[in-house]
């Protein structure tokens, strides 16, 4: 079995115990809260995050001139155009600024680029279709933060732009009409890892706030109808699930539930979703469809289907999305036996610290999720590249805990045509004669950072806890954390010296069974990926994520085992 590291919390029983005074919380979750650094003066609003303690939006900067320019191309009849971006954010963000617009009187139109044909972002291309389309008004959401040549064809054609974006900017300013990026100086902390579609609701909140500031309207739009897009693009885009990303998810997840929009309603029919709606059904089988006509060609279908105002349309729209996430899987399987044959004889594990395959044919459509994929099974950071339209080979890196791809790439910046993203996921471009001299620089630049044996994986565990205390009360309680994703992992505990009651074979590839610990209290378990005589002898120190499993309209406490040791002495 694979080998992990267990990363065990160093807990302050006096901070953990001044939480469990200060909120009556049982210990297992004033471990979690002491691990992710929230103490007792800001227990009440994580546990209960409100809808009201959003922030006022025109503390982003840029919000409120966009907003004054946005209510003047209404008044004055101009075409306004979004430009979004082709994958679940961007979808979200073009969806939710539209709609809020056209509620107000705006003549808009969205643009959302294809993948192959048009490339990433806002480009030079894009503003030439905007001009060739007549817009008077052209505001970018998910992208443009670092398009300075698309900036400049902008102004020499004499109509204003607006970017927002939450990726990280460029050095130089941009000379648009309006910036709204929350990683640029002056946006509090509490925004600063907005999704692309949570700017946009920080646009779309400042723009009602001006019109209602100045008589112009949007008394009748209710912004909290729209956040169950802003819940599917913030958790696809897997920004940290905190501050006010917490709170747009965790109230957005209770209207997703309503499936109140035809198309969010076909979607959740198609994916097999139920009305327990959650994060990880976002993750696994919304967002998967709705990426697949961006990652296969042109995204349009996924914006008609969360605009869509009826059923028929929304039914045979969502059974063409997940039509093409059939055929997008395939391709997938096809890439990553691929790119698995050409590690095997390319690199040498025990040494190398990063991934980098490329080949001439791959779909641009799936290198991303490759990249995920291959990243999680090898534990380095991995770049998969293919060739594009233009000859260039561009694709998708993805990162590991500890190394920031931003970055890393910018060690490497002298090899690249162009790179962006964050920190955990970036795309980039170069030329092949550059591609074994960024082989080279990208794994030295890895090896500055950390060692070989941090190219194991880690589990986080918030400390060590007995069975007993993992009682009725603690799972009401853990349900209080949610929603988990990124920034809020599922909690992860540690229980020493527990002896097997039962295990037996669950599925092709997994175990199920009772375990009892030194309090005697007994948990039933799963055990993913381990068969029964892949277990140890007993006793064992187990590390696990407890839950509620729900089969046949029966809830059970359940410990999800991560991985297993012998007892220690």
């Amino acid at each position: 079995m694979e080998e992990y590291i267990w990363e065990q919390t160093e807990n302050n029983e006096d901070r953990v115990q001044a939480l469990i005074n200060e909120a009556g919380v049982t210990r297992p979750i004033a471990l979690v809260l002491d691990m992710r650094g929230i103490g007792p003066e800001k227990i009440r609003d994580f546990l209960n995050p409100s809808i009201s303690d959003i922030g006022d939006p025109y503390l982003l900067p840029g919000t409120k001139e966009a907003s004054a320019r946005l209510w003047q191309a209404i008044h004055n009849g101009q075409r306004i155009l979004i430009h979004g971006d082709y994958d679940t954010d961007g979808i979200t963000a073009s969806a939710l600024l539209a709609w809020v617009l056209r509620r107000n009187g705006g003549n808009v139109e969205c643009y959302l680029p294809h993948r192959i044909d048009d490339g990433y972002g806002l480009t030079v291309e894009s503003i030439n279709k905007t001009h060739a389309n007549k817009a008077d008004l052209l505001i970018t959401v998910d992208c443009g933060i670092t398009s300075y040549e698309a900036v400049q064809a902008s102004k020499e054609m004499q109509f204003d732009l607006i970017i927002t974006d939450h990726h990280t900017p460029g050095v130089e300013p941009l000379e648009a009409y309006a910036v709204v990026d929350p990683k640029l100086p002056g946006s509090p902390v509490e925004i600063q890892e907005l999704a692309g579609v949570g700017v946009a609701f920080k646009v779309c909140h400042a723009f009602l706030k001006y019109g209602r500031e100045h008589g112009f309207g949007g008394e009748d739009t209710d912004l909290r109808q729209g956040l169950d897009l802003v819940a599917l693009g913030t958790v696809a885009d897997i920004v940290p699930l905190l501050y006010e990303n917490r709170i747009l998810v965790k109230h957005g997840l209770k209207v997703l539930a309503g499936k109140q929009r035809p198309g969010i309603h076909a979607l959740c029919e198609i994916s097999g979703v139920s009305e327990e709606l959650a994060t990880s059904d976002i993750t696994y089988r919304l967002a998967p469809r709705i990426n697949a006509t961006g990652r296969l060609g042109a995204p349009t279908d996924s914006l008609r289907l969360l605009e869509a105002d009826n059923m028929v349309d929304a039914a045979n729209l969502a059974r063409k999305l997940d039509e093409q996430n059939r055929e997008r899987q395939t391709i997938e399987e096809s890439v990553v036996t691929d790119a698995e044959a050409q590690i095997a004889r390319r690199y040498d594990l025990n040494s190398t610290r990063s991934i980098v395959v490329w080949s001439e044919g791959w779909h641009q459509g799936v290198v991303g999720i490759v990249a995920s994929r291959l990243t999680r099974k090898y534990h380095r950071p991995s770049v998969v590249l293919t060739r594009d339209p233009s000859g260039q080979f561009t694709g998708s890196a993805r990162s590991i805990r500890k190394l920031n791809l931003v970055d890393l790439l910018g060690v490497c910046s002298d090899s690249l045509i162009r790179f962006g993203g964050h920190a955990m996921a970036a795309g980039l471009s170069l030329t092949e004669e550059n591609l074994e001299l960024f082989c080279k620089q990208f794994d030295e630049a890895v090896q500055k950072v950390l060692g070989i044996d941090s190219m194991k994986p880690v589990i986080a565990a918030c400390g060590k806890v007995a069975f007993s205390e993992l009682d009725d009360v603690f799972f009401q309680e853990l349900e209080m954390l949610e929603p988990f994703g990124h920034g809020n992992p599922e909690p992860v505990y540690i229980t020493k010296n527990v002896i097997p009651e039962r295990k037996m074979p669950a599925g092709k590839n997994h175990t199920r069974g009772m375990v009892k610990d030194e309090s005697g209290t007994r948990m039933q378990f799963i055990a993913f990926g381990r068969l029964p005589d892949q277990f140890p002898p007993p006793p064992w120190d187990i590390v696990f994520s407890p839950h509620i499993n729900r089969f046949n309209g029966i809830a059970m406490p359940q410990l999800r085992i991560l991985d297993i040791k012998p007892a220690e002495g």
